[in-house]
């Protein structure tokens, strides 16, 4: 799970980059934990489709993983996944910012 945290959060940082064009205030240790906690219940696919949602969607938000895990838009995101067009709108987000196609099994894949 180690792996996965530090993955994460690179990608967050990369993402933050391409998307916003800037570099999110990575916060050592409070990040990792907050990672490892969402990693409980997504898969490190799906973290990263959320998190380039939340860096497209939400502009007027800080880019920082404290933000896109905090619990209200954490509860936002979970009633939005039960929403099959959400889950298309984000397939379009992500293509638009990672042109590579990610099955939708792969999404839900736990390891």
């Amino acid at each position: 799970m180690a792996n996965d945290i530090k993955e994460f959060i690179d990608f967050f940082h990369e993402a933050s980059k391409k998307i916003r064009s800037v570099a999110p205030k990575i916060v050592r240790g409070r990040d990792g934990k907050l990672t490892e906690q969402a990693l409980k219940k997504f898969s490190r696919t799906q973290l990263e489709m959320m998190a380039v949602w939340f860096l497209a969607k939400k502009p007027k938000l800080a880019p920082s993983v404290g933000t896109m895990l905090s619990k209200v838009l954490m509860e936002e995101l979970e009633l939005k996944l039960k929403n099959h067009v959400f889950w298309r709108e984000l397939d379009e987000i992500y293509e638009r910012y990672f042109p590579r196609q990610t099955a939708l099994d792969e999404l839900f894949k736990k390891k």
